[in-house]
């Protein structure tokens, strides 16, 4: 499914998009950008890219790469102790499609 299409009809929030901060003697102040300004224009289109990583989005490849791998190797353990001993009970952690995405956050 493509980005677009998924993306379809959302509305997004840009008041924290166009902020940049700067210091003020030692005070960090909050100075807004336009967002029709070269500055604004390119923070706009950062936000939209996929570099932007937000709450809405899913943990990254890498992270859910490992996440499944010890998964896997966790179920496929079980499975040999069972096999060797079939007096065992075995225990599977079942795979939920946003497990790694919820221990991302």
């Amino acid at each position: 499914m493509s980005r677009t299409y998924r993306r379809r009809g959302q509305r997004h929030e840009y008041r924290w998009v166009l902020l940049d901060w700067k210091w003020r003697n030692v005070i960090l102040v909050s100075v807004p950008i336009d967002a029709r300004s070269k500055e604004g224009r390119r923070a706009l289109a950062r936000f939209h890219s996929d570099v932007e990583s937000t709450t809405r989005s899913g943990a990254p490849r890498w992270y859910r790469r490992t996440f499944d791998h010890r998964l896997r190797t966790l179920n496929c353990r079980e499975l040999r102790r069972w096999l060797d001993d079939p007096g065992y009970d075995p225990v599977f952690q079942a795979r939920h499609l946003h497990s790694a995405n919820w221990s991302w956050w």
